[in-house]
């Protein structure tokens, strides 16, 4: 069987030799070539420009205006095979994958991806005011007209870390993927690694750590049922307080009720797809 050949693009944050967070630079690295911009360059670049964002996810109820560069742009010079993932990383360990087509679109037709790049000299807000001056840069994931494409809350990732372009999903993590093939459950399983994928494991699958495995020992739908698990996915203050808490809740906006039956459906599918005990 032929090996299969992939690129693997990483999109790394490094900062200057004394410690200072002062000089991120975007590097890029493929197989066959390195590409490397500094801060200062993404901004003096031609193609950079300065868009609205209305409806910001990392500032809600604010109106903020940024300085980016297109994304697809910068994966110019790339090869990117067919069969490959793009997996997007940040510096907290939030982590998943995401669409090629969405992010490297260029058509007006759907959403257009940018990053968004920070001033050394001229902060954006701090995310959490009061609490600690932690802003989304030095490089954010921020998209124009992101209701075209349906891009989630969870496509916005902010102090970004990098990007990876690896094999399939599938390929990487096969028991994720649920065995049955009804078209709800399919849809179910497209949303989980959408909304999900970023902070969960699936039966010790996936690369990140914010949450636990929606699997094993137990699948949500065991402990909380349907109705309460639903609650637990529009607001899980619902259900606990908990001030310390990381999920936000997905309103009907993000996830239709449709849509959250469908997740629901591929919850209950993957409980009789547990992985073995270890």
């Amino acid at each position: 069987m032929k090996k299969l050949v992939f690129f693997s693009i990483l999109l790394l944050v490094f900062y200057s030799t004394n410690g200072s967070a002062s000089k991120p630079t975007l590097k890029i690295n493929g197989n066959e070539r390195t590409l490397s911009f500094s801060r200062s360059a993404l901004l003096a670049r031609k193609d950079a420009t300065t868009i609205e964002i209305p409806e910001d996810p990392a500032y809600p109820n604010k109106k903020m205006n940024y300085r980016v560069v297109p994304v697809a742009s910068l994966f110019n010079e790339v090869k990117i095979p067919a069969s490959a993932t793009i997996q997007f990383e940040c510096m907290d360990g939030f982590s998943a994958p995401i669409s090629k087509d969405q992010l490297l679109n260029v058509s007006p037709e759907g959403s257009i991806a940018y990053i968004a790049v920070e001033p050394a000299h001229q902060k954006w807000p701090s995310l959490k005011p009061g609490v600690n001056d932690k802003t989304a840069g030095p490089f954010y994931l921020v998209w124009k007209n992101p209701k075209k494409s349906k891009i989630g809350t969870e496509e916005w990732p902010f102090q970004l870390a990098g990007f990876t372009v690896k094999e399939s999903t599938e390929s990487r993590f096969p028991n994720i993927a649920p065995r049955s093939k009804l078209a709800g459950i399919d849809r179910g399983y497209k949303i989980f690694l959408k909304n999900c994928f970023a902070c969960h494991t699936m039966n010790r699958e996936g690369e990140s750590q914010l949450g636990p495995d929606l699997n094993v020992p137990m699948n949500p739908i065991e402990y909380l049922g349907e109705e309460n698990l639903k609650k637990q996915i529009r607001n899980p203050q619902d259900l606990r307080t908990w001030p310390q808490a990381r999920m936000n809740g997905f309103s009907e906006a993000v996830i239709s009720n449709d849509e959250l039956n469908d997740l629901v459906a591929y919850l209950k599918q993957m409980a009789t797809q547990k992985a073995p005990k270890k």
